[in-house]
């Protein structure tokens, strides 16, 4: 994952260097030549991130411009958070007693997790300021506070009896081997509204670094893309699988890392 990450990295330094040289037509920048004023100050985007291992997170950022090169910002963010371990098994049943076919599950899960989060940030562009370049380069950073949302996993498992019956049942310490030993008896997943009315809360803190590159960068519709690392750190357990012999390497914590690709949109006034 690294190796991929650092990959698509360098072909954004790429990008964005080869695209910098290219000349926008019209006066579409916050600038003029002569001046280093700016004609926007605010800023309001939209932003869509992809996150290791597998995770995606959907985020709103208002800013307040405060050079041509700088801006203070916050952000309010929803995502998910995996471990690194989970693996998807479809057991590929039918069930004639509810004429449905089994979901695929994640083996030995024992809990959802979400964050909420809310932060403060800012955005420095160091990349020659200049009329024909669209293209700038920079960093971004924030940090602030988290909540973690925990949901329990429940998984549809079979009964032994000629009415085939299945019921929805949460890893409670005590029926460990129906998870991770009874594979056959497994249906597959219960449906993502289980366990909705039993969410527990985990506050925690949040930060992240980014490469950040600013597309048509002082242009009065923003597109930016980051690349970069972020940090998640709850209190109280989050535990997401269950801890056994038979899931070697599993090792549940509350800090999470996750490397990260963001796209944002938005508006500037």
């Amino acid at each position: 994952m690294i190796r991929s990450f650092l990959i698509l990295l360098f072909s954004c330094l790429v990008i964005g260097t080869a695209t910098a040289q290219q000349r926008l037509p019209g006066n579409q920048n916050i600038y003029s030549a002569n001046t280093r004023g700016i004609i926007y100050d605010k800023e309001l985007g939209f932003s869509l991130a992809i996150l290791s291992p597998r995770n995606i997170e959907f985020s709103v950022r208002s800013g307040k411009i405060v050079s041509f090169d700088k801006m203070k910002y916050w952000s309010l963010g929803l995502g998910n958070i995996r471990h690194s371990r989970e693996r998807k098994i479809n057991p590929e049943d039918f069930n004639p007693q509810t004429n449905r076919i089994s979901r695929s599950y994640t083996y030995g899960k024992e809990n959802q997790l979400y964050a909420l989060r809310f932060a403060f940030g800012t955005r420095k562009y160091i990349s020659e300021k200049a009329k024909d370049k669209g293209v700038a380069m920079g960093y971004s950073y924030e940090f602030g506070p988290s909540l973690g949302l925990l949901k329990p996993y429940y998984i549809e498992y079979e009964l032994q009896d000629a009415a085939f019956t299945v019921i929805d049942i949460r890893h409670d310490g005590e029926n460990t081997a129906q998870f991770l030993n009874d594979q056959g008896r497994i249906f597959g997943a219960s449906e993502w509204t289980k366990g909705l009315g039993e969410i527990g809360l985990r506050p925690g803190l949040h930060a992240r670094a980014a490469a950040h590159f600013g597309f048509g960068a002082y242009d009065e519709v923003p597109k930016y893309l980051e690349a970069g690392l972020m940090a998640d750190f709850f209190l109280g357990e989050t535990d997401l699988l269950i801890e056994s012999d038979l899931t070697p390497g599993v090792k549940n914590s509350p800090l999470y890392l996750s490397l990260y690709v963001k796209v944002t949109m938005g508006k500037r006034w």
